[in-house]
């Protein structure tokens, strides 16, 4: 289970995909040192780490490039030249999720089971859980209280870092997914986090959609369309993105049929195809369409 460290800062990593998007830089270190130059941070080493890991998180390429440029890069160009910041910030957890393990586990493993599905992680019974976990369970909003996260993450993932794991769950707050509250009914008025009153925008899901599947049809040797890949509509509320992006049933289905309406994706029966068979071209899609 890995974590690069360091916080989330949207809105610093927003006007770093903006930068990166105009100038056009592909030398790695230049990239960093030219964001590094325009963070807020007061210390100069500190401006570099938190570049540093936007250029891990955000951007493609080797360790000496940025492969190809960022202009060139779907992710860049659609957070970059997106005007909606909710969305900008979705897309940017999503891709964060991707190379920090420990924030995509728990939005998959914990939040998505419990606060959107209403019942236990796996491998816990009703009660073993409701014991560990505050007594709660299938109250009207349930939640997770910190020490059962803690006990989670060393137990199943053999996890220790306490600081990574309060990290992690200020991202999952940063996005707006979780929501932190006290449980003042308890002895201690121990910490717990409740799922956001939240959803996200079409543009987020259905990045996140062909970023999941889009590989599978490129694995069928079908790059210049994907209308050969079907996906079945039971599968999408389960799909990693969907639990990561902690979507109810009723919001994969919904944002489906919105899709749908917009040309997006194509349906026959419970049976979804992709009308894209690359990135570039539903990046270009996205920015065009005003959904």
């Amino acid at each position: 289970m890995k974590s690069f460290g360091q916080e989330f800062y949207p809105y610093e990593a927003i006007r770093a995909l903006k930068f990166a998007d105009k100038t056009r830089i592909t030398d790695r270190r230049a990239l960093v040192e030219h964001i590094a130059a325009h963070l807020p941070q007061s210390s100069e080493m500190t401006r570099l780490r938190v570049a540093a890991k936007f250029a891990q998180r955000y951007f493609s390429g080797t360790r000496r490039n940025i492969v190809p440029p960022p202009h060139a890069q779907p992710f860049v160009r659609l957070v970059a030249r997106g005007r909606h910041a909710p969305t900008q910030i979705e897309l940017l957890f999503y891709q964060l999720t991707k190379t920090d393990a420990v924030v995509g586990a728990l939005a998959r493993e914990l939040f998505h089971p419990v606060c959107v599905l209403g019942r236990p992680p796996h491998g816990y019974s009703t009660s073993e859980f409701a014991a560990r976990n505050g007594g709660q369970l299938l109250a009207p909003a349930p939640l997770l209280t910190r020490q059962f996260i803690l006990d989670f993450a060393r137990e199943r993932w053999h996890f220790t870092n306490r600081s990574t794991l309060d990290r992690a769950l200020r991202v999952l707050q940063g996005a707006g997914l979780i929501a932190r509250e006290r449980q003042t009914e308890l002895r201690g008025h121990p910490t717990a986090f409740r799922l956001s009153q939240h959803d996200v925008s079409l543009v987020t899901f259905l990045y996140a959609l062909h970023d999941e599947f889009l590989p599978h049809a490129g694995n069928a040797h079908n790059t210049a369309s994907a209308g050969g890949l079907a996906i079945g509509c039971d599968v999408l509320p389960v799909s990693d993105f969907a639990r990561t992006l902690l979507l109810s049933p009723a919001q994969t289905e919904a944002h489906c049929h919105a899709a749908r309406s917009h040309q997006l994706l194509a349906q026959q029966g419970r049976t979804l195809r992709l009308v894209f068979g690359n990135m570039d071209a539903l990046v270009d899609a996205l920015l065009t369409k005003a959904i």
